[in-house]
């Protein structure tokens, strides 16, 4: 750890062994498991009853219901492989075009074409990388634990997918898993192509997708000024909330970045507080604390995947329960910074309209199968 003269604070690297998911997936008497826990031990008791159980097997419904739509989930990760691959592997052009910094703005209108919701720009420090991969690359074919990462990107192109109002309001059921994934399949074909792209232009490039992380999504979100971090630790954005997923490319290519923006969320969160108030598992604290200079919340990881784990699905109550992620009115919004009586207006015109969330019973039509049985009736 080093002192930051900048923000006062110590300044450490994110670690992707720290990771729940990453710990859980460490199988009792290896190394790597002893190595882990002898560092860690306060993790350990709850860990080993999380370990080697995957959440999707407690999805709810019938028998049929399952092998109509498992196979929607399953098929996933396979294709998230396979678009990896194809930005992965792509050779960089031998002769490089010069792009000026005027570039920055069609740059980001090429990442919305690709897909994208919205764009930012940010600098890469040695603290924006993980100091070591946390074996998280298995599905493809990488045996990744343990390996140190370089830093040897210059710049992270950071983006947003947004995620579906009307699946996202049927969380924790499997609309919500649903559409989680089919985001991460777009932040993965988003990634692809602007990792391709750049190469074509003659820049290293490296595409962050749910299988292979250089870095945490949330922080390098923020430093590119795409939205602030709320109470459920999430990226909440001003026009979607925290109904988006993250994914960045990292490049040698340099250009002028973003700076992070500040539109009074933090004082929000302490009026509002819905997603701890609703959080199933109560995992989420209204209690912050800074990491790297950047606020942060408390937040039970374990309690949190211990609901996924008797859900069956990755629960998205949080998301559900944010006002942003219902949509708030963005004129007000822009002119709610250091005015608490505008964000109390806001907030009681949310809960007036959707009350503590906007829950929705009745199942989408994709999954409305007579054969269903998941406990919404």
């Amino acid at each position: 750890m080093i002192d930051n003269s900048e923000s006062g604070c110590l300044m450490h690297k994110y670690d992707e062994r720290d990771v729940l998911f990453s710990r859980v997936s460490l199988k009792k008497g290896t190394k790597e498991y002893d190595e882990f826990y002898q560092k860690h031990p306060e993790y350990r008791e709850i860990d080993d009853t999380l370990r080697g159980r995957n959440f999707r097997d407690a999805l709810k419904g019938s028998s049929y219901f399952k092998e109509v739509y498992m196979p929607l989930l399953n098929q996933n990760k396979e294709y998230i492989k396979q678009v990896f691959f194809a930005g992965y592997d792509k050779e960089v052009a031998s002769k490089r075009v010069p792009l000026g910094d005027d570039f920055v703005d069609q740059l980001k209108v090429i990442t919305k074409y690709f897909g994208a919701t919205d764009v930012g720009l940010a600098k890469l420090t040695d603290y924006e990388y993980y100091s070591h991969l946390g074996g998280l690359s298995e599905e493809l074919g990488f045996e990744t634990y343990g390996e140190k990462v370089l830093p040897k990107y210059k710049m992270a192109i950071v983006y947003t997918v947004e995620m579906d109002q009307e699946m996202i309001n049927r969380a924790p059921h499997i609309e919500e898993l649903l559409e989680t994934e089919r985001a991460y399949v777009k932040v993965a074909e988003v990634a692809s192509k602007l990792t391709m792209y750049l190469k074509g232009l003659g820049y290293q490039a490296f595409g962050n997708n749910s299988e292979y992380y250089l870095g945490p999504m949330v922080p390098i979100a923020y430093d590119a000024g795409l939205g602030e971090i709320g109470m459920g630790n999430h990226l909440v954005t001003k026009e979607y909330g925290d109904r988006v997923r993250l994914g960045a490319v990292f490049t040698t290519l340099e250009l002028p970045v973003d700076e992070p923006i500040d539109f009074g969320l933090e004082a929000f969160c302490k009026i509002c507080g819905l997603c701890m108030i609703n959080c199933p598992s109560h995992s989420i604290t209204h209690k912050t604390r800074k990491v790297n200079g950047r606020t942060f919340y408390k937040f039970d990881d374990q309690t949190c995947y211990n609901m996924w784990l008797k859900g069956g699905t990755d629960c998205g109550t949080c998301i559900q329960s944010c006002p942003f992620s219902q949509g708030l009115d963005l004129t007000k919004v822009n002119r709610m910074k250091d005015n608490p009586v505008l964000m109390q207006e806001l907030f009681d015109k949310h809960l007036k309209k959707y009350g503590r969330r906007n829950y929705i019973k009745k199942p989408l039509k994709i999954v409305a199968l007579k054969e269903e049985n998941d406990g919404r009736n």
